[in-house]
């Protein structure tokens, strides 16, 4: 946890004091595979989802779960595991998506001036289907060992709301996130950069 530093942690802490799920949305940008270990050392027994098959999980891996925080509980869950997914989250924990994912559906949200960001909607999908949080993650690697994870402000309830259109929730990560990729362009992986397109 000294590594860490963070802002914003207590949008989860009163997301999970009034009992509700956390959805945390990330990219591909900085040190993003440290976000659920930092999540577990900081007490919040949080998951990732991942596309493919459970399968694909090596012994290693499930073995290197038992020593985290949480042992009961699954570091990661796939796209063939939707049910345990939905008891995850259920339960009040919280689960980490990309929203630069090629798999599932997609939409375009307005991004900055000219350009739109081709965004994977399954962490909006999930947060109205379970009344989740849904917050915005950014890791930035400091160097040394030292990292910033910034949450951001949570997507407002009524751009979650049943019948909306889902843009509006899209383009609150998007305008959340992109302060830190304009800050820290040598972090943004070739993956995300596909995402953005020329209007």
């Amino acid at each position: 946890m000294n590594c860490f530093h963070v802002e914003g942690f207590e949008h989860i802490l009163r997301a999970r004091q009034a009992g509700r799920p956390v959805v945390l949305a990330f990219t591909h940008f900085g040190a993003y595979r440290l976000s659920r270990f930092w999540l577990r050392a900081a007490g919040i027994p949080g998951a990732s989802l991942h596309g493919g098959k459970a399968e694909i999980r090596s012994k290693l891996e499930r073995l290197e779960d038992r020593f985290s925080p949480f042992p009961g509980i699954p570091t990661a869950f796939y796209s063939d595991q939707l049910r345990e997914v939905n008891k995850f989250l259920a339960a009040g924990n919280a689960l980490l998506i990309a929203i630069d994912d090629t798999a599932g559906k997609q939409m375009s949200v307005p991004a900055c001036e000219g350009w739109t960001f081709r965004m994977a909607t399954g962490a909006v999908r999930l947060a109205i289907r379970h009344q989740a949080e849904l917050i915005p993650c950014t890791v930035i690697d400091n160097g040394r060992w030292h990292f910033q994870i910034k949450l951001g402000r949570p997507v407002p309830s009524e751009h979650l709301a049943a019948g909306v259109d889902w843009t509006q929730a899209g383009k609150h990560l998007i305008d959340e996130m992109l302060p830190h990729f304009r800050n820290h362009p040598e972090q943004c992986s070739n993956h995300l950069i596909k995402f953005f397109h020329s209007r």
